[in-house]
């Protein structure tokens, strides 16, 4: 890499007049570094390979609610669902940078059973009524229950 002083110096000694092998011997330069300096500009923006994303403002919006929609329904919400859903004419890479880029966020899901309103009113009663009952609790057994062992692992 040369210094911005380098290039604006050969540069000027250039429109002096100097030839390519003149401007290299004053400079210990190679002839192909000096035209390379010459012909050096600044690049402003590299541009990106591959094909531009082809999803219109109208098919982005529809995404969006399909998002949505899957969220509020707590169902998962994949790039490869999204592409069937919408018909987006992009792969499943594509579709993940495409999210990215609109700023959502990968999530790993929660291992969580997604309730309705009306289950958790349900489970709410249930278990009002069961201490209403004044039920025997040293008779039941919770068959959902995990199993922890304080002392270590025991293969099981």
């Amino acid at each position: 890499m040369y210094t911005e002083e380098m290039k604006r110096l050969v540069k000027y000694e250039r429109e002096s007049g100097k030839t390519l092998k003149g401007i290299s011997a004053n400079l210990n330069l190679s002839i192909s570094a000096v035209q390379n300096l010459l012909r050096y500009k600044y690049k402003i923006q590299c541009q990106k390979r591959g094909p531009k994303c082809n999803i219109t403002k109208r098919l982005s919006t529809q995404i969006k609610r399909f998002v949505a929609k899957s969220n509020e329904s707590c169902t998962k919400v994949t790039a490869r669902k999204i592409i069937d859903a919408c018909s987006v004419p992009l792969n499943k890479r594509g579709m993940n940078k495409w999210l990215a880029k609109e700023n959502y966020k990968y999530v790993k899901v929660a291992q969580q059973i997604c309730l309705s309103f009306e289950d958790k009113k349900r489970r709410l009663h249930n278990i009002s009524s069961w201490i209403e009952e004044n039920i025997d609790w040293e008779n039941t057994i919770f068959s959902d229950e995990k199993r922890f062992t304080l002392d270590g692992p025991d293969n099981w």
